[in-house]
């Protein structure tokens, strides 16, 4: 009996010995680790020294290098940008062979779903994060939210979308140019397709309101439940008044036909012949304003509902040797200072409410005049929904609109949208039960 206990208390000493073994072992890597960090102390921004490594497929992340390294004067960003195409691939073989992964990596909405949950992917929160995003507009916060809460991924910015409308036809043949009053006029979808036909007979077929009725489906496909539920695909029955609107607005002859971003598209939004359309806040870019031509050209309207269009994410390697460094890179982008810099020099709508409630009386961009272009975008992206990026939820709903289309540009019924839109789900995904 006597060996039996002194066995039980030999048991009992080698298991207390192995927990604090552990324990100092475990006490040691990270001590060792922190010793390795050159930032592991630093505070002040000119505490912070090395070298970050950023990837991307957005150009103007160089300009978000340089204003950073204005403010650390001892640190440089290497900024890779490759092209969109390529750039998933090159970013999960790096991260699949461990190779040259950088410490920040650009994820693009349409597919951060597919990211936002995985290891490799640090968890932002236990560093801090959630202070960062607390004053962010909830839409732009939820998305960069992992299914466990924590925050995974940031944006500098929000994507909210309205109607650009050129103040030249608006006279003509809404009767006005006031953003207020135009915004009413388009405040439903109703509304819109008996005020197309108005133009459309005033104008003898020559102007239309709206470039296609994909604009409907743009400012509303937000709106919907998700479409996947407990792996079954969930239709909300709100999308019939979706596709009934678009179909609507083609039978009534309210659009131009004019798909988005096309050749045509392009030359009505800058040279007339279609009043307005439904477009981002990023889409200066597809404006031509060589020596000032569209200077005060457009007004902005709010379309029926709020709606956003892409974003773009930075998210941190958990494997990084370098995380200190990469969040304070994180904390920079997610704070008035760049943000209201980036507002005033690219036009991109900030993602912190509190830039867009000291700028909502006063900002204005050349290309919409005296217009207080905040005021109507901040209205708008309030209204968007808040929820998590999920792995295949924006590819469903461009099944959607590819059937929608098919049956629209067919003249067919909802019925034969969805028998169609549910054989798409069930080829492409073939673990969702399709009732």
């Amino acid at each position: 009996m006597k060996n039996v206990k002194r066995l039980y208390v030999c048991l009992l000493l080698l298991l207390a010995f192995s927990i604090l073994g552990a324990c100092s072992s475990n006490s040691e890597k990270e001590s060792s680790a922190a010793k390795n960090d050159p930032n592991a102390n630093a505070s002040a921004p000119e505490d912070f020294k090395g070298t970050l490594e950023i990837w991307t497929f957005f150009a103007d992340v160089e300009k978000m290098a340089v204003k950073f390294e204005e403010e650390y004067p001892n640190v440089k960003v290497n900024v890779s940008v490759f092209p969109g195409d390529q750039y998933q691939t090159k970013l999960m073989n790096a991260i699949n062979t461990k190779t040259d992964v950088p410490d920040i990596f650009d994820l693009e909405k349409g597919y951060m779903g597919k990211f936002m949950n995985q290891p490799f992917v640090a968890d932002l929160s236990a560093m801090g994060a959630d202070d960062l995003v607390k004053d962010y507009v909830p839409y732009v916060k939820e998305l960069g939210t992992g299914e466990d809460g924590s925050i995974r991924a940031i944006s500098d910015h929000s994507s909210p979308g309205a109607f650009w409308y050129h103040r030249d036809l608006a006279e003509k043949y809404l009767g006005t140019s006031d953003p207020a009053k135009v915004s009413e006029m388009v405040s439903s979808w109703d509304k819109i397709i008996a005020l197309g036909k108005q133009v459309k007979e005033k104008s003898n077929g020559q102007v239309s309101l709206i470039s296609h009725y994909g604009d409907a489906y743009n400012s509303e496909k937000s709106h919907q439940e998700m479409w996947v539920k407990e792996n079954t695909l969930n239709i909300d029955p709100a999308w019939e008044t979706v596709f009934n609107n678009m179909k609507a607005i083609r039978d009534e002859n309210v659009d131009a036909k004019l798909g988005y971003m096309s050749g045509g598209w392009g030359d009505a939004l800058n040279e007339g012949g279609v009043i307005m359309f439904a477009n981002p806040a990023w889409a200066g870019f597809m404006i031509d304003n060589e020596n000032g031509a569209a200077a005060g050209k457009y007004g902005l309207a709010k379309t029926p509902s709020g709606y956003f269009e892409g974003g773009t994410y930075r998210a941190i390697y958990e494997g990084s040797e370098n995380k200190k460094l990469a969040y304070e890179f994180l904390a920079f982008i997610a704070g008035e200072e760049w943000q209201q810099y980036n507002l005033e020099q690219t036009g991109n709508m900030p993602a912190l409410q509190t830039v867009y409630e000291k700028n909502k009386d006063t900002f204005t961009h050349e290309f919409f005049g005296e217009q207080k272009i905040l005021d109507t975008y901040y209205d708008l992206v309030m209204d968007i929904p808040a929820v998590k990026a999920t792995e295949n939820n924006d590819e469903i709903t461009t099944l959607w609109y590819d059937a929608a289309s098919e049956a629209i540009n067919s003249g067919e019924s909802y019925e034969k949208a969805l028998s169609d839109f549910k054989g798409f789900v069930q080829n492409q995904y073939p673990d969702i039960e399709v009732k």
